[in-house]
């Protein structure tokens, strides 16, 4: 029961990493496009964009494998 919940945790921990990395990536996309942000804030969007996937990825990593967001290993 404790991995289902670690894991359920670390789902929910991913999917706040979309949430709080990949809106403002999208939004800052949107005013480059609009021509309303500068050029280089193309550097924002991809920093933010890699930042976000390399969390994202982790985090689902450990949900498949039922281990808690704030841990490494599983819990005994």
């Amino acid at each position: 029961m404790k991995a289902f919940l670690d894991g359920t945790a670390s789902l929910l921990a991913a999917l706040a990493t979309i949430a709080i990395c990949g809106l403002p990536s999208w939004f800052t996309y949107k005013a480059i496009e609009a021509k309303v942000a500068p050029w280089w804030a193309w550097f924002a969007v991809g920093a933010l964009a890699a930042v976000g996937l390399i969390m994202t990825v982790a985090f689902l990593r450990k949900a498949a494998k039922g281990v808690a967001p704030s841990r490494d290993r599983r819990r005994r």
